[in-house]
Parts: structure tokens; sequence; C-alpha cells
């Protein structure tokens, strides 16, 4: 689905050199979850920032399905992440004057979504993170954990390639963590949905097909 080769991404402060990404190599194979691990500063965000054309490699390739998509323009890359991939982030990242249903309709009215299209696809989705009968709720009047499930329901809404989750879980306490990731699984084995999650949480590794250890922008280990 979407692989990482020899990548570095080098950062300038002044006289000052950061490098955030040192030859680094992985991939997301398709209907799988990959969970990304390694404290803080270890690059992990950058690689997912990478996956997900946010960034752009100062050496190296970033191929999603076999193109390159670190060669594609601003223009080219926005078109292609509407498409392709859904973000989840750590502070959900959510609209709070908005209900949950406004909140995860709207990637569908950026997109230029009919209203019934829309509203089939919206329902579905906050269906499919249970919580169709929160949808009216503004944001503020929900859990933590349901915020974070109304932001997957978002990422899902137009039917992504591929959803990146940035500690999915950091602001969560450990029952509801494994609630998200409980639901992440059933998204892969249930759908078919391509997954790649940056977490620092021993919990999280344990529901990956497959686990990149990060430090000082090398990976160490691939299980």
């Amino acid at each position: 689905m979407v692989a990482l080769q020899d990548v570095h991404r080098v950062y300038k402060t002044g006289n000052t050199e950061v490098r955030a990404l040192d030859g680094v190599n992985m991939s997301v194979p398709p209907g799988r979850l990959v969970v990304i691990k390694g404290r803080s500063g270890s690059g992990k965000t950058t690689a997912l920032n990478m996956m997900g054309g946010l960034d752009k490699p100062t050496q190296g390739r970033v191929l999603f399905e076999g193109v390159d998509i670190s060669t594609f323009d601003e223009r080219t890359l926005t078109r292609w992440r509407r498409k392709e991939v859904g973000f989840v982030f750590q502070s959900f990242g959510l609209l709070p004057y908005l209900t949950a249903y406004e909140n995860v309709e709207l990637p569908l009215k950026i997109v230029g979504k009919a209203s019934g299209e829309r509203r089939a696809r919206t329902e579905a989705c906050l269906e499919l993170v249970g919580l169709g009968q929160r949808a009216k709720h503004r944001i503020m009047e929900l859990s933590g954990g349901e915020q974070q499930r109304v932001g997957i329901a978002r990422a899902l809404t137009v039917s992504p390639s591929l959803i990146l989750a940035d500690e999915p879980t950091g602001e969560l306490d450990f029952a509801t963590s494994i609630k998200v990731m409980e639901l992440f699984r059933g998204l892969v084995d249930e759908h078919g949905v391509t997954i790649c999650v940056v977490s620092h949480d021993p919990a999280v590794e344990e529901f990956g097909d497959q686990v990149y250890e990060m430090a000082d922008g090398r990976v160490l280990e691939g299980e």
C-alpha cells in the first residue's frame, strides 16, 4: 500500500541540522494494521507525515501503490490526500461548535458529494463506530472516547485506502484506549481497511500485525 524507501528528512535551524529520519525503510501492506512505536523525538510522527504527504523527504522515496508521491506538487498532493488518506489525531481535531454528524459529514462537503450521498455515508460511518444515537450531540457533549470515535468516523467517510493515526489513544484512559484499538482492529479484520498507528503506548502494539520500533530517526526493528 505505502512504503518508505531509504527516506531521510533533515531540518535546518540556523547552522544546526536535525536528522528527523535517517535512512528509514518501512511498509504498510494493504488490509493490515501496522504500529510504529518509539519515544518522543524518535521520528515516528515524521514517518507518518511522509506516508500522508504532509511532509517530503530530503532524500529517498515515498511510494503509494508503486507511485512516488514525494514528486507530487502541492495541488496534486491535496487531491490525492482527499481521495486516498484519512487522518486521526491525538487531539481529535474536531470542530466543537458542530455536532458529531456535522463533523463527520464535513469531508464529504469538501469533496462536493450530493446531500443524499452525504447523509447515507455519514450515518453509516457513525453507526460503524457505535455513535448512531449520538449524532446530534455537539462535540463538547461527548466523552473523550466518543470524540475519538467521531474522528475515526470522519476519517472513514471518503472511503480512504489508508488511515493514518497519530497517537490516537494519547489523551484517553487505558480502558477507552483499548476500545479504540479494538475498533481499529475490527475495521482491518472485518472491512479490509489499511491502518498505520503511531504510538508510545505499549498496549497499542499488541493490536498490530507488524510493529516497527524507531529511535533517533532510524528503524530499530520490524516484527
